[in-house]
């Protein structure tokens, strides 16, 4: 019989009573899915998987992918990174973090797998809320399977502009399969297609109630209701339903269907999704200014994100240490030449002037240190924006003949961060400018949240001659 290994259920936010069960280290398969409680915490599972520092817990979100998207000034970086700034995929280090990234998104997608298994044959009167109940968990399990096969294809297979045609990925749908042969870029992506929209349509019910609704508020979908007052007590007394924003909920699914489409060309599709979400302002808009110095994270713009209570102490080994500035793995500073921040003549920019601490002449990110103030949200790994959806907005735009929609669609997030004199227009004068500026602002928005390097490699936009954006397929590709 299957043994699932599950650690301690899952911790969001900080906090220890999100899911009143706590079972045994080792539980059979069988007495796991007994129950709905059972299924909820498989779910969580997963989400613990993906937070831990060989995925989003580091390497997909500030390490090994930001240094792949030349985040971070080269010589103040060690092996194995600095060999993955050079492409050098042969080093055995080197491989050692790939090949943990595949085996263990594909391990996710195994639980995943193995969840859905299990849960879309069960009895709805099984579950609390009956049929919404047991659609909440089996549509978070779709979405995230389409979500992490999503982050594999666009690490290692090519964009579309570069598809070749060739098979480079499986994709993995039945839980005791042990082998899936390798797919084309296309064929990839209309089965995360498939499985994000089927997530979509199971998971509406419960998120777009009004009722429920209420709890994708900021200080309910993150902060569970802490952020004090009697008027920010709890809406839902049952913990699994708190706390949206470290879920698959309803937007982070249409957001997530944003970057899908917007990968695949499909701009128009692209389009329909981030305006979706775009006019859910009353939960996800942009955050002031004058709250950065609090709030790293910048949680109200958060469509979704994960929980790591170590964030902290594992960023910190990148950051310079007492007189010595490089140390272990090298010290992450950021490459302001890379996205063009001119350190002497910026003076509007609040993600510049705030989110970048300066050591001797050299900048690095604040946004995984520790906060002055409020320590809410320290836990929190950014996965989805608000501003990645009006980027992925004007791409369409630009491209369907309507510059100027384009142009105020990047400006709306550069006037929040302050830039209030210097129009994108500016700089733009044909399609290769816009995209050249609008990987820019995507490089300065979400930096050290893992994007940057997926938009270099959308648009081909090449680092030097030896650039090679499609990651080798580790060695151990086949996971037993």
């Amino acid at each position: 019989k299957l043994i699932l290994y599950i650690a301690f259920p899952f911790i969001l936010g900080g906090c220890n009573d999100w899911l009143s069960v706590s079972p045994e280290n080792n539980i059979n398969e069988k007495e796991l899915f007994a129950k709905e409680a059972g299924y909820q915490v498989a779910l969580n599972g997963v989400y613990k998987t993906m937070a831990e520092a060989s995925l989003y817990g580091q390497e997909m979100i500030y390490g090994a992918i930001e240094v792949l998207g030349h985040s971070y000034d080269s010589y103040a970086i060690y092996a194995p990174y600095s060999y993955i700034y050079d492409n050098n995929y042969t080093d055995s280090k080197v491989k050692d973090i790939f090949e943990a990234i595949w085996s263990k998104t594909y391990t996710a997608i195994a639980n995943c797998n193995n969840l859905i298994e299990n849960i879309k044959n069960e009895d709805p009167s099984n579950f609390a809320d009956g049929e919404m109940g047991k659609n909440l968990i089996l549509g978070e399990a779709y979405a995230l399977r389409g979500f992490l096969h999503f982050d594999i294809l666009r690490l290692f297979a090519p964009s579309k502009r570069a598809d070749d045609g060739k098979n480079y990925i499986p994709y993995y749908e039945r839980y005791k399969s042990t082998y899936e042969p390798h797919a084309t870029v296309d064929q990839v992506l209309e089965k995360i297609k498939t499985d994000l929209l089927k997530a979509k349509d199971l998971v509406a019910p419960f998120d777009t109630l009004q009722e429920h609704k209420n709890w994708l508020q900021d200080q309910y979908r993150f902060d569970g209701g802490k952020m004090g007052g009697a008027s920010n007590e709890k809406y839902t007394d049952n913990l699994f339903y708190a706390y949206r924003g470290y879920r698959m909920n309803y937007y982070a699914i249409v957001a997530t269907l944003a970057r899908v489409y917007s990968w695949s060309d499909n701009l128009k599709e692209a389009y329909d999704a981030a305006l979706e979400v775009i006019k859910q302002d009353q939960y996800f808009d942009f955050v002031s200014a004058a709250s950065f110095s609090e709030d790293h994270k910048l949680r109200e713009e958060l469509i979704f994100g994960l929980s790591n209570q170590k964030l902290v102490e594992n960023y910190l080994i990148f950051l310079p240490q007492g007189s010595v500035d490089i140390t272990g793995p090298g010290t992450f500073y950021v490459d302001y030449d890379q996205v063009e921040w001119d350190p002497w003549d910026e003076n509007e920019d609040a993600r510049f002037l705030t989110f970048l601490s300066k050591r001797s002449y050299y900048y690095y990110s604040l946004k995984y240190t520790s906060q002055t103030g409020s320590k809410l949200g320290e836990d929190l790994i950014p996965m989805i924006r608000i501003s990645e959806m009006y980027y992925i907005a004007s791409e369409y735009l630009y491209k369907n003949n309507q510059p100027d929609e384009a142009f105020k669609m990047i400006d709306k997030v550069r006037n929040a961060r302050g830039i209030l004199n210097a129009p994108i227009k500016d700089n733009i004068y044909d399609e290769e400018s816009f995209e050249e500026e609008l990987t820019k602002e995507v490089h300065k928005d979400l930096m050290a949240e893992g994007q940057a390097f997926y938009w270099y490699k959308k648009f081909d936009l090449k680092f030097s001659r030896r650039t090679i954006f499609v990651i080798p397929t580790p060695d151990n590709e086949n996971i037993n």
